[in-house]
């Protein structure tokens, strides 16, 4: 719940005398409601009663919170001014779909698009949606001018709310700050920035309850603006649109480095697979390059039946063609391939390397290079591994990155507050704990030892935390999304793939990297910026001073003396 005095905090900032019809639309014990009340009876209008109508809508599925919540508004109201409160105890979502949905004391209250002039509240974070209109909203939802937007319940919150706004409208929502630069959330960016006025202000404490990092999205609808205030800074727009997730954490000091390509255009990254149980396939190395093999594992034929299918699809629901042929081949007698996983009842002492076992990537804590630290059971090209995905639950029966099996590349750690890196050798499969980049076709194989050293930067790693992705899961995509150092020349070019090659071949002799190496800072040196920074410019507005980036493009900005 959001504490009273953040709430009270949220409301002061906004002029209420200018909005009329308020929704929040997951409230809660009413606790932005409470402090609506508060500020319209006690300060918005210094006690004079006026004659204006004031209508507050709460909606909250609990039913009991939905209570506490009227109570507690009404309560508050010492009636010198005229505010209606209303409480609906339903899924906002349905109501939203609907138009209209029954308050407590069942009036109708109408959810018309454009109806409302203030949209405000604390929307749910990583919730979930009812099945039966997860797919309805996700079409209603879940592309606005032509983007996608994460089928997340705040992100669906937030556009259905905007749909709801009048223009002019204002929407207030306390947010998790995935909102600023994850490549998944680029959608909800795109269409924020293109309905309206975006300004974000971090929270310094949500509550003692969470240490979770959080920000007020404060939005006004159709409002024409070329920029995203954040904390009191202008981001100009051009600089948002540079970069590839059209990030919101850009500014003047990281915006020139998205002048020229990206990773992307020389790698592939991806996520790698999921065995969907490691217990069954991975083993970890033991002392004398050896592993434990627990189980043994038979092949056998099993009928084909739709409730099997049905158990494992998503939602429990398959197309009706797909249902159609399942119902042929049960009714045919049709069998598939499946495996059993059968216990030894003595563990198999394998040593290595052994033509059943794969160098599996599991991911780990060291830079520059890493021997394997695990297994996988991967004879017969993988039979066992793959057959069981196959026919499991439906989210195991993809192979990421299969196509990059045993290819030389480069990875790092997906859980982490910065860049972990190593260089990849061939023979290994991919974990998707562990995501991975590879060259492609045609690419110098130099560029692996290259882009190795950009990735130990600090310069590398301020962008990614401050442009790319500030969360700790660092994504294959968000990889492909870094700028390529098209700003170092031929010299630390040069130097930076033989330190790398050096350090490398050091490591596989038992050397162990640190960031605070002397090399490591020294490679890391060799991919700062070596051109000049030119601002232009005064942004007017509800800000005193910002500067701009302005891109020069002209040659005579950089130093290619290094």
């Amino acid at each position: 719940m959001t504490p009273s005095s953040l709430a009270t905090q949220v409301i002061d900032a906004v002029p209420l005398d200018m909005y009329k019809r308020i929704l929040e639309p997951s409230c809660g014990d009413g606790a932005f409601l409470s402090a609506i009340v508060d500020r319209l009876d006690a300060s918005c209008f210094s006690g004079d009663r006026v004659d204006e109508t004031w209508e507050l809508i709460g909606v909250e599925v609990d039913g009991r919170l939905a209570q506490s919540a009227l109570a507690t508004a009404v309560n508050r109201n010492d009636d010198t001014i005229e505010v209606k409160i209303r409480i609906c105890n339903s899924d906002f979502f349905r109501a939203y779909l609907a138009g209209m949905c029954n308050d407590i004391h069942n009036d109708t209250i109408g959810f018309d698009h454009g109806s409302f002039d203030l949209v405000i509240g604390n929307p749910p974070f990583g919730g979930t949606f009812h099945r039966d209109i997860e797919d309805i909203l996700d079409k209603r939802l879940g592309k606005r001018l032509g983007m996608k937007i994460k089928k997340e319940t705040y992100a669906f919150f937030i556009v259905a709310c905007v749909d709801l706004l009048r223009p002019g409208g204002r929407l207030t929502f306390i947010c998790s700050d995935t909102l600023l630069t994850i490549p998944t959330m680029a959608g909800l960016r795109n269409f924020l920035m293109k309905r309206g006025k975006v300004k974000l202000t971090n929270i310094a404490e949500f509550s003692a309850e969470t240490s979770y990092p959080m920000l007020v999205l404060d939005f006004i609808k159709n409002e024409d603006s070329h920029r995203v205030v954040r904390n009191a800074k202008v981001i100009d727009r051009k600089a948002i649109l540079a970069t590839p997730n059209l990030s919101w954490g850009v500014d003047v000091e990281t915006a020139h480095f998205f002048d020229g390509p990206l990773l992307g255009d020389r790698f592939i990254a991806t996520s790698g697979m999921t065995t969907g149980n490691n217990a069954l396939f991975v083993r970890r190395v033991r002392p004398g390059q050896q592993i434990q093999e627990p189980f043994a594992f038979e092949f056998y034929q099993a009928p084909v039946t739709l409730k099997h299918e049905l158990e494992r699809a998503r939602l429990g629901r398959l197309s009706v063609r797909r249902e159609a042929t399942l119902k042929a081949a049960e009714m045919a007698g049709e069998t598939e391939r499946r495996v059993r996983v059968v216990h030894r009842d003595n563990p198999e002492v394998v040593a290595l390397p052994d033509s059943r076992y794969a160098p599996y990537n599991k991911a780990n804590g060291r830079i520059v290079y890493s021997d394997p630290t695990h297994y996988i059971y991967w004879r017969d090209e993988g039979d066992a591994v793959l057959t069981y995905k196959r026919t499991s639950n439906w989210y195991l029966r993809g192979v990421g990155g299969q196509r990059f099996f045993g290819q030389k590349g480069l990875t790092w750690q997906l859980v982490a507050t910065q860049f972990v890196p190593r260089y990849l050798p061939a023979g290994y499969i991919l974990d998707s704990g562990a995501p991975c980049a590879f060259l492609r076709q045609g690419e110098d194989r130099e560029e692996l030892y290259f882009i190795l050293g950009w990735l130990l930067s600090d310069t590398a790693n301020r962008i990614l935390k401050t442009v790319i992705n500030h969360t700790r899961n660092i994504q294959s995509k968000d990889f492909e999304r870094m700028p390529y150092p098209w700003w170092v020349n031929d010299r630390r070019r040069a130097e930076a793939v033989l330190t790398v090659r050096t350090m490398i071949d050091e490591a596989r002799h038992g050397r162990l990297w640190s960031r605070t190496d002397e090399a490591v800072r020294r490679v890391g040196k060799l991919f700062e910026w070596a051109g000049k920074t030119v601002y232009a410019g005064q942004v007017a507005g509800d800000l005193k001073r910002a500067d701009v980036l302005t891109k020069k493009k002209s040659i005579d900005l950089f130093d290619h003396a290094g």
